[in-house]
């Protein structure tokens, strides 16, 4: 009798074995980390809307009472 030895997986089987599911466990990561919102690669936060304003009319692209009137709508009238 052989005791198993030379019926069962060898090295390179267990390493194929150990590679395909680490494989796997690594794209299910990924694809919940996609799935998320906020993360991922390319996603640029939304620049605050009064730092646009400010920016336009240091720039010269709106008046100063264009950007009154318009901060007065993005705060609420305040």
């Amino acid at each position: 009798m052989m005791w198993g030895w030379g019926t069962g997986m060898g090295w390179g089987m267990w390493t194929l074995m150990l590679l395909g599911t680490a494989a796997f466990w690594i794209v299910v990561v990924l694809v919940i980390r996609a799935m998320l919102p906020g993360s991922g690669p390319g996603r640029v936060p939304m620049p605050d809307p009064l730092d646009v304003l400010k920016e336009r009319l240091a720039r010269g692209d709106i008046g100063p009472e264009e950007y009154e009137q318009r901060r007065r709508l993005i705060t609420g009238g305040h």
